[in-house]
């Protein structure tokens, strides 16, 4: 039996996703509920056939498969060529791959056999070409003699190659997509396999799970371009001297140019790749450039507390961990190889975006030692480090909760996001390690859960999760961990079944003020309760009453700080001096503290006259001028005695400054509850 089109997409995405629901399902493919159980009954044929398990499905609507299964078709995938349906995209992927890795000339006739589609099809994805090469100053031509190839510098066409195994190594059955359309033979992958393996023995590190299984293939349709004679040109002075002291080089030299030392710029490029690769572990020796270059970070994290209002704790331990990723960054920045941007495109996390935005302000030490701009999708990996290293609380000790680890392939910065991520969704669950596929392969895992972005062998309890989470797949995880666990529930969740449960029996005029009350209460007399009043502490929780300030007059930078003071040292949050401290310092409105043109957030060190945590929040309507001349019309004085109180009102605020629909609803207030109002439900919104 075989599957049509539409059938065989449905069970792919199944098959790729836990969390995949009838109604998501339902709603991507336009299907009534009778099409969608009319491909399901079809699929469980097939498996039936097959002397499988069937797909079944739970009351909430969501998938299950058996193991075996799974573990079946994974086994198919690695095996057989390909003949799935293939969504455009995907088809435009493989077409750069063929054109890249071709051995003979390529005609439309090759296209429609290995695609499998007709003669339109493959004209328009040719078509869909052009933006994409664009973008690497490249174009497709055509000629009888040749067929179709990519034109332009040599440099650029091995840029695309290497982002586009990248993103074929991200679909179903890479693997077997990567022999199938760049012509690899599975000997001559497995000894380029062995290379890679050689090279890190040599250099005694291992580079992440992804990488592993993208440098092989990457190594082996490079040299292929070398033999065809399409050799790298350099556009741009290279430091040879400095590339050729690195172990890399020699690495380089001895494995993949045994024989053919004298061609000096392919060597350089390999060593490039190598350098420029991500690391999950790796001896970090600085010396020449290194130096400075470690002090331009440790300037960047100085000038990181300075916007951000916090003092980093275990400054070297950040200082060290950002030096291992900034050894292959270093030669990503200077010659131009800049890390792939599919997993900056696909993470939309608010735990991600604050942060960003505060290192893209802190950014300027590494950008004079660069003497150049640092890309966004750089900036994005040194936002997860200082995300990961601010935001770990590893101070709240929990009675009796469950342990896990975290498998995750895709390398140190991922990793440490994934982390992040999944401590935030499971505040009762205690994760004590995170580590790579081929670390948990060797070890004795004695966690109670493991929570994994690959299909594991093993007998304990694991969960499947994708590396960057929607909010609607954090709620679909956390519902599923809930069910099949003995996980208690947390405070928050408590409160909203029990809010839920009422409106049932009644008619509830204002839920979300009935879910506060009674969040209060349970958070009053659960004595073991500390997630909520010692990690969360929102920035609307923070503000009294009294400080709030709504000023309809023209004011002075001065006399809004004089407004914005008086509430924290009536409430004896600071002392008179910490608004002096404040004048001093500040006689105009700087840069730095100004956050999207838009929201100012003064502030000075605790020891200037701060004990506690607590904000005021002022809205100016006729606007304060800053140095740069932006009229300022929101101001935050946030005083702070203790960082890991205030992390979460600081992202909020952070977020806040750059959502112009809900300022422009904040200037427009007329009183003090109206704006009071709009920030509480800002702030719920935020946290989904």
């Amino acid at each position: 039996m075989e599957l049509d089109a539409r059938t065989n997409q449905l069970f792919i995405e199944i098959l790729n996703n836990p969390d995949e629901t009838s109604v998501s399902l339902k709603n991507r493919h336009h299907l009534t509920r009778s099409q969608l159980n009319y491909s399901i009954q079809k699929v469980n044929e097939y498996l039936s056939e097959l002397n499988l398990d069937p797909i079944t499905r739970t009351t909430n609507g969501h998938f299950v498969i058996t193991k075996e299964t799974i573990e079946e078709f994974e086994q198919r995938n690695t095996q057989t060529s390909v003949e799935t349906y293939l969504l455009p995209e995907e088809r435009v992927q493989l077409l750069i791959l063929m054109l890249l890795s071709k051995i003979d000339p390529l005609s439309m006739n090759h296209f429609i056999i290995e695609l499998n589609v007709s003669k339109n099809t493959v004209a328009r994805d040719l078509k869909e070409l052009n933006p994409l090469l664009d973008q690497y100053k490249l174009h497709l031509e055509y000629s009888r003699s040749q067929g179709y190839r990519i034109k332009g510098e040599e440099w650029h066409r091995r840029q695309l190659l290497t982002e586009t195994v990248n993103t074929v190594n991200q679909f179903l059955n890479h693997e077997a997509l990567l022999k199938q359309f760049g012509n690899i033979e599975k000997t001559h992958l497995t000894e380029y396999k062995n290379k890679v393996s050689q090279l890190e023995q040599y250099l005694s590190l291992r580079y992440s799970d992804d990488k592993v299984n993208d440098l092989p293939v990457l190594t082996l349709l490079l040299d292929r371009r070398i033999a065809r004679g399409k050799k790298i040109n350099y556009d741009f002075a290279l430091d040879y001297v400095e590339l050729q002291e690195t172990k890399e080089y020699k690495a380089v030299r001895e494995v993949f140019f045994p024989e053919n030392e004298g061609d000096m710029n392919e060597i350089i490029y390999f060593t490039l790749l190598f350098l420029s690769t991500n690391l999950t572990q790796v001896d970090v020796l600085s010396k020449g450039q290194f130096e400075n270059l470690q002090l331009a970070v440790l300037e960047m994290i100085e000038r990181f507390e300075k916007v951000a209002h916090v003092v980093i704790g275990d400054k070297n331990e950040l200082l060290n961990r950002l030096m291992v990723h900034m050894r292959p960054a270093y030669y990503r920045i200077k010659y131009g190889m800049h890390l792939s941007e599919v997993d900056l495109k696909r993470q939309q996390s608010r735990e991600v975006s604050s942060i960003f935005y505060l290192v893209k302000k802190s950014i300027a030490p590494l950008e004079a030692f660069f003497a150049q701009t640092i890309s966004d999708t750089e900036l994005f990996y040194l936002a997860l480090f200082f995300g990961s290293h601010l935001l770990e609380n590893d101070s709240f000790l929990r009675k009796k909760t469950p342990t896990a680890v975290i498998v995750c392939t895709n390398g140190i910065s991922v990793s440490l996001l994934m982390e992040r991520i999944l401590k935030g969704v499971f505040p009762e669950i205690d994760f004590i390690s995170t580590m790579s596929l081929r670390e948990f392969n060797t070890q004795k895992i004695t966690s109670d859960l493991i929570f994994s972005s690959v299909p594991l062998e093993t007998n304990k309890k694991y969960f499947l999760v994708k590396d960057f989470l929607t909010d609607q797949g954090k709620v679909q995880l956390r519902q599923r961990v809930m069910n099949e666990t003995v996980v208690g529930l947390d405070e928050p969740s408590l409160a909203e079944k029990i809010v839920d449960q009422v409106d049932r029996q009644v008619s509830i005029p204002n839920k979300e003020n009935l879910f506060f009350e009674v969040l209060k209460i349970l958070n009053e007399n659960t004595a073991e309760n500390t997630v909520m009043n010692n990690e969360t502490n929102h920035f609307d929780q923070l503000i009294s009453k009294d400080g709030l300030i709504v000023e309809e007059n023209a004011v002075s930078w001065h006399e809004a700080l004089e407004q914005l003071s008086q509430p924290l040292i009536k409430q004896k949050v600071i002392e008179p001096r910490y608004l002096t401290a404040l004048k001093q310092e500040l006689p105009e409105i700087p840069p730095y503290i100004v956050f999207r043109h838009q929201l100012a957030l003064p502030h000075t060190e605790p020891e200037k006259g701060a004990y506690g945590v607590a904000i005021s929040f002022g809205v100016f309507k006729q606007g304060i001028l800053s140095t740069t001349e932006d009229p300022i019309h929101f101001i935050v004085l946030l005083a702070s005695n203790n960082k890991e109180k205030h992390i979460d009102a600081l992202l909020e605020i952070m977020d806040l400054a750059g959502r112009d629909a809900v300022l422009s609803d904040l200037l427009a207030c007329k009183d003090k509850d109206e704006v009071w109002r709009l920030l509480r439900l800002y702030r719920i919104n935020y946290w989904g």
